[in-house]
């Protein structure tokens, strides 16, 4: 049907890398009553469901274990929407010219790619509200 082209560019999970790229390296710094800083932790990012941190985080008991897989704060992202974008829509039909690689002389034809909006949900999972409110 497809010719055995392989048609997948890696769209997608170059904009989940570059979606993660922007909340990497976000730091909580813990102070004491005089404002001075006691700790500063490195708030882990992973690509998954809140529902799924939820779900194992319920299952333990002793949150404080350092033993813990599951470390708060924590920030989660997912993919949530994948939609057709007709504002950016050509008329049907449109083609255009690429140089072929094979022969200088020569061009390939080749019809205008359609856009996609993909959509992201980030979530943040603290046990303190002052360290959900820092990041």
């Amino acid at each position: 049907m497809f010719g055995g082209q392989n048609f997948y560019h890696e769209h997608p999970r170059r904009a989940v890398a570059v979606f993660g790229t922007l909340f990497n390296e976000l730091y909580v710094i813990k102070r004491d009553g005089a404002g001075n800083q006691l700790q500063q932790i490195k708030v882990p990012l992973s690509y998954g469901p809140r529902q799924k941190f939820l779900a194992r985080i319920r299952q333990e008991e002793n949150l404080s274990d350092p033993r813990l897989a599951i470390k708060l704060p924590r920030m989660s992202f997912e993919i949530t929407s994948i939609d057709y974008d007709e504002s950016t829509r050509l008329t049907r039909g449109t083609k255009r010219r690429i140089p072929s690689a094979s022969n200088a002389f020569a061009s390939e034809t080749m019809f205008y790619p359609s856009t996609y909006r993909l959509g992201f949900e980030l979530s943040i999972i603290a046990k303190h509200q002052d360290d959900a409110l820092q990041i």
